[in-house]
């Protein structure tokens, strides 16, 4: 009898934290999904509640450090965040250092923020989340010789993060460089065809690319508070002026402006003068096509001739380049979207063969 007692005990013992395992990670379930549906107090409640369970539970102090950044409750983010650096927990430990050096940089310090990012960077090595926000904390103090190094170190760890592609199209352009600036958009464009900030991308890009005026207050940018952009706009570009023509990075750019100009002279002597659209798609398309012709092997060793030169060179010569251009427009264009929606398996054909390839030839 003692032998069985001692056995149900420890199977009790054993069982309860198990019991109270499962039950912080469904209060911390719970409340991730009231953060989703912004319901942020009643969150932070449930991580409280976590809390409670697993003083030590660093995926709760985690959510609760997300949370009140978006609650712009800027000093408890800062809080809970540094806990869970402070806590070696490797698996969070980016993510922290990115809610940390947020929140600093919006209560106003954003060389605290770099600062906390560097350190961030010496821990866990190269991670783009990290380089992407230096490069974001950068770009907020208009060093943009310092955003694109590291917004273009972000891209080379991973050319799937949209936001870092938007944030490299606009230092660009703030630059001069408006011809790179133009395939980082739609690169971004790609990535995040159809949220707000892609249909604010895309209209900016039609003004970097001459086929839309530019307007009397610029367009609206994420990353910087619009009212800070008003104040100090950046350089726009419009039919009325003439963008830098030097040569840099191996690119003649007048040969680009002049293949745009002709294009635009063109169109208007053409029932489409009117139809932006298809402005655009040709316009683009003398762009592009410039540039497969430029990138002869003979360029400079850089990201421009050799990722996003082929890269864009191969959709124009694919079967699929009427689509894409519909895809990355999807947010500006009412045409395009009602196009998407009425040409389901064209759509789903242009996803796979970007995401897969497929065997189909290129046109000629």
């Amino acid at each position: 009898m003692k032998k069985i007692y001692i056995l149900l005990l420890y199977l009790v013992v054993s069982i309860i934290p198990v019991f109270a395992q499962q039950s912080e990670q469904s209060l911390i379930k719970e409340g991730v999904a009231l953060h989703d549906k912004g319901e942020y107090k009643q969150a932070i409640e449930k991580y409280r509640e976590a809390l409670k369970i697993n003083p030590k539970s660093t995926s709760a102090t985690y959510e609760m450090s997300l949370t009140y950044l978006e609650m712009k409750d800027y000093r408890n983010a800062s809080k809970f965040s540094t806990q869970v650096i402070n806590s070696n927990d490797k698996a969070l430990s980016v993510g922290a250092y990115c809610v940390k050096s947020e929140a600093i940089a919006e209560m106003g310090n954003i060389d605290e923020a770099i600062k906390v990012l560097q350190d961030g960077i010496r821990k866990n090595g190269d991670q783009y989340l990290l380089h992407f926000n230096m490069a974001l904390n950068y770009y907020k103090k208009n060093d943009l010789q310092n955003t694109l190094v590291h917004v273009k170190r972000a891209i080379d760890l991973s050319k799937t993060y949209s936001g870092a592609f938007l944030l490299n199209s606009y230092a660009l352009k703030d630059t001069g460089l408006w011809v790179q600036s133009i395939l980082s958009a739609q690169m971004f464009l790609l990535l995040e065809p159809d949220s707000r900030r892609s249909k604010n991308a895309f209209e900016e890009m039609l003004q970097t690319m001459l086929v839309k005026p530019k307007t009397e207050t610029p367009v609206e940018r994420s990353f910087i508070q619009q009212q800070l952009y008003r104040n100090n706009p950046k350089p726009t570009i419009s039919p009325n002026d003439i963008p830098p023509l030097s040569i840099e990075e191996g690119l003649n750019r007048n040969l680009v402006y002049h293949a745009v100009k002709t294009t635009l002279d063109s169109i208007k002597t053409t029932k489409d003068a009117d139809n932006q659209y298809i402005t655009f798609t040709e316009v683009n398309k003398a762009i592009l096509t410039l540039l497969a012709k430029e990138n002869n092997g003979n360029k400079e060793e850089t990201t421009f001739w050799n990722f996003y030169v082929p890269f864009f060179t191969e959709i124009l010569q694919s079967d699929y380049y009427d689509t894409y251009c519909r895809y990355i427009s999807v947010s500006y264009f009412p045409e395009s979207l009602e196009w998407w929606n009425n040409n389901k398996e064209e759509a789903r054909k242009f996803l796979n063969w970007f995401e897969h390839g497929d065997n189909k030839p290129a046109k000629k």
